[in-house]
């Protein structure tokens, strides 16, 4: 398992969704993931959050995940 660290967050991001059309202009351009390590230094998201972010932030790193600033992250999805 990767550790992240500062103010990264490691996301798993969501497989995208077969023949679904986006029709809101605010899901245009951002992906949705879950939080798989967080650095020291965020406070904002924790392990395991399903969070929203830009798709133009995001920079690969191992094992399918992404690294993403603390500052880039859009918001937290929940079930409500």
């Amino acid at each position: 398992m990767q550790q992240a660290i500062m103010d990264r967050v490691f996301i798993k991001p969501d497989a995208p969704k077969q023949g679904a059309i986006i029709i809101e202009a605010a899901e245009e351009g951002t992906k949705a993931g879950i939080v798989q390590s967080i650095g020291e230094r965020v406070k904002s998201v924790n392990i395991g959050d399903h969070v929203i972010f830009y798709d133009w932030v995001d920079l690969p790193a191992m094992d399918g995940l992404i690294a993403v600033r603390e500052n880039d992250l859009l918001g937290v999805l929940t079930d409500d």
